[in-house]
């Protein structure tokens, strides 16, 4: 009965709430020291003082991750759906892998642009 009842989904997120404030908590406790307003006193990179302004992020392989995130939900869909298959799931599941495929070919085209 205890194991139902910590599976519950409400039970569940309270006790993930949980540790992740815990293990918050502990990291802020051992992390780096901050001036007043929670910014690092400077900047730290590898060992290194970084000189200078602040570089801008360049997105340039974000269309790769992306790809593998579509790529990750399309297993899960198909290797959960019932093996039954007369309820038309192979149909579904085909037109499923048809559209990601249609989906990472537009992804790899928009990454090759300029």
């Amino acid at each position: 009965m205890a194991n139902q009842l910590i599976l519950a989904p409400p039970i569940a997120f309270l006790v993930f709430l949980l540790v992740g404030a815990v293990i918050d908590r502990v990291g802020v406790a051992i992390a780096d020291e901050r001036s007043g307003d929670g910014a690092f006193r400077r900047a730290y990179a590898c060992g290194e003082d970084l000189v200078g302004t602040r570089t801008q992020p360049r997105y340039k392989l974000y269309h790769v991750g992306i790809g593998f995130t579509i790529i990750h939900m399309a297993v899960l869909l198909i290797a959960t759906m019932p093996t039954s298959g007369a309820d038309g799931t192979a149909a579904l599941g085909v037109t499923l892998l048809g559209v990601v495929g249609l989906s990472l070919f537009a992804l790899l085209k928009a990454g090759l642009e300029p």
